[in-house]
């Protein structure tokens, strides 16, 4: 007699695999300072993006032609883990380009989009980085070891031509606002209270440009006070 759920056993019948699908999620940003430099204020500050889905966030960079060097835009190919254990390729819109920061590997372009806004949520300047290169660099929740470390040529090119990289399940990247241009110019804004939005993923025309389990959970924001040449948390978003 044929029970739900499961099938008999001499048919050799295996359900399709289902997608484990990662989940991109942002904490707030921390670690404020103002850095002035000649004649410039630059506000400085710490980022971290985590991965909450159930699935590893892992991608690969390619050229159809099998060029892989510092002047060349690479394709992004997404790797979703499957039920059975196996990965299943899907193309995204996502393209990498060779960092120019000094950094020396490739980053993902604008993934994360990160602005200033005013309290009535109206940009009024942007940060200055928009590449960025994914690895475990952050732990999270995670009791696991580290999968996406430099040592596996993460953001750098590989023995077989591709640039791999990712964030394992609850582990995070993060970006220390020391980094090359992990800042946004303030130059000539008023002392006031504002917002600092960071979104990962953000949307297009034709929504995110990577798969994940939830693309509602993607913004991480606080909002501030600059006074001089300090700076005040007054809130901030909570831990996804």
């Amino acid at each position: 007699m044929f029970t739900f759920g499961f099938a008999p056993a001499d048919t050799g019948y295996r359900p399709d695999p289902t997608p484990i699908l990662p989940d991109l999620a942002v904490l707030a940003p921390f670690d404020f300072t103002i850095e002035v430099k000649q004649d410039r204020r630059l506000l400085r500050f710490s980022t971290v993006l985590v991965n909450v889905g159930p699935g590893p966030f892992q991608l690969f960079g390619f050229d159809p032609d099998g060029v892989t060097g510092m002047g060349e835009s690479l394709q992004v190919r997404q790797q979703i883990l499957q039920s059975d254990g196996t990965f299943r390729t899907i193309p995204t819109t996502a393209t990498m380009v060779w960092a120019a920061d000094g950094h020396d590997h490739f980053h993902i372009a604008d993934l994360q989009r990160i602005q200033l806004q005013n309290l009535q949520s109206e940009a009024l300047r942007a940060s200055a980085k928009t590449g960025f290169c994914f690895l475990d660099s952050y732990v999270f929740r995670s009791k696991e070891p580290s999968y996406f470390d430099k040592a596996r040529f993460v953001c750098n090119v590989a023995p077989d031509r591709t640039v791999p990289m990712g964030i394992s399940v609850q582990w995070g990247d993060v970006y220390r606002r020391t980094i090359a241009f992990q800042w946004i110019d303030i130059t000539g804004l008023p002392d006031g209270d504002y917002l600092i939005e960071i979104l990962a993923d953000p949307p297009t025309d034709t929504g995110g440009q990577l798969q994940e389990a939830d693309e509602t959970n993607n913004r991480g924001w606080a909002t501030i006070r600059l006074r001089g040449s300090r700076v005040q948390v007054l809130s901030s978003s909570p831990s996804p």
